[in-house]
């Protein structure tokens, strides 16, 4: 069956007559106010008129009674420009979709969300049916992984699977909110599994218990995602060289994050359009002669960042990577940390791009035909096989 359009001027903009005719909407929207001549309240009777219940035929019907002068041509061009700038979405687009009534009515304020960026030809429930057959993995369930796996389930993903191995300890308490007292010593996987069936009873939880240890152990934990998020870190460097060589040998995007004491950082790696985690060490390298010897000084000591995070700023981060996923599933708007790593800093609440890899560099190992003879590989100590797709 197929549903006729049926324009929706968004009930988030605010409509107000001007004294000299004219419609000012939007005005609650610093920088997207729109003002429209109106002399003669026809634009005005229209966008009282669309309020989702009536197809266009009807609406045009309804205005041509109001004034037989109006022809169709003048409708539809009157009912383009509104389109153009925004303010209106198919009412009857949810029809379209595969979501069920009760998804249709738990993920209401997603689509309402969306909106903001909707339009007659791409409404906001198709983005929220893109997220519902989105195929993500995330590596690791623990600080970073728990927040953002809450917020897949609330974003509507039907799907996900999670890779992990490790138990609850009370030390995770503070911030992994997935966990409870009851869950200390049960594996995160087991506990998180039973948090997201009373969360979201119809979310089909794919747990995969497993240490990565290599390429080959990411390769077969990320195999047919649409998406990776890389929510874990140790071992330091190495897990995050083993995850990008997985993904960019099957061509699978995957976002990363992670934080200290001061800042979060998140960054996204898309196979054949921006360069690697390889990529930014060679540029790295190569722009900074300490570089390669604070990795080798972590590398040689065992250095492991103690966790000291309030669960604020855990939040913060899980909600710069979730919106960022979701940025990559359904293009609300354009993802902002594709080839570059950005910093959140957590004391001014300011971002910065600390770091860049716009595109494949050619002497890198892993997307390019280098061999990995520049020092910086060296001290990883094998080098990955993997050739760009």
């Amino acid at each position: 069956m197929t549903f006729a359009v049926q324009p929706l001027f968004k009930p988030l903009f605010t409509i107000r007559r001007t004294a000299d005719g004219a419609l000012r909407i939007g005005e609650t929207f610093p920088g997207r106010a729109v003002e429209i001549d109106d002399a003669d309240g026809a634009v005005y009777a229209l966008l009282r008129r669309m309020d989702g219940t009536r197809t266009m035929d009807e609406l045009y019907a309804a205005t041509a009674a109001d004034d037989p002068d109006t022809t169709r041509e003048a409708f539809d061009e009157c009912v383009r420009a509104l389109d153009e700038a925004g303010l209106l979405d198919d009412a009857a687009a949810a029809k379209r979709t595969s979501l069920s009534p009760p998804e249709l009515d738990r993920f209401r304020a997603n689509a309402g969300f969306f909106s903001y960026r909707s339009s007659l030809t791409r409404s906001g429930w198709e983005m929220q049916e893109k997220l519902k057959t989105a195929r993500v993995t995330v590596i690791g369930a623990g600080s970073l992984g728990s927040g953002v796996l809450f917020q897949l389930a609330g974003c509507g993903l039907s799907a996900v699977r999670v890779v992990d191995f490790d138990v609850v300890e009370r030390s995770n308490l503070n911030r992994q909110l997935l966990y409870g007292e009851r869950d200390i010593g049960r594996p995160k996987l087991e506990a998180a599994a039973d948090f997201m069936s009373r969360f979201r009873p119809d979310l089909r939880f794919e747990g995969v218990a497993r240490k990565i240890g290599s390429a080959e152990d990411a390769l077969e934990a990320v195999r047919g995602s649409e998406l990776v998020v890389l929510a874990a870190d140790e071992p330091y460097f190495l897990l995050e060289r083993w995850v990008n060589e997985a993904c960019v040998r099957l061509g699978i995007p995957f976002i990363g994050g992670g934080m200290n004491v001061a800042e979060g950082h998140c960054y996204t790696v898309v196979p054949g359009e921006t360069g690697c985690i390889d990529c930014n060490h060679l540029l790295q390298s190569r722009a900074n002669e300490l570089y390669a010897a604070t990795i080798e000084s972590c590398l040689a000591s065992g250095f492991r960042m103690p966790s000291a995070a309030i669960p604020s700023v855990y939040m913060m981060l899980a909600g710069m990577v979730g919106t960022e996923i979701v940025r990559r599933l359904t293009r609300y708007e354009p993802p902002q940390t594709e080839g570059k790593v950005v910093s959140l800093n957590f004391d001014t609440y300011t971002s910065s791009v600390v770091m860049a890899f716009p595109a494949p560099v050619a002497e890198c190992p892993t997307c390019g035909g280098g061999g990995g003879e520049e020092p910086v590989f060296r001290l990883f100590g094998s080098e990955p096989a993997a050739r760009h797709p």
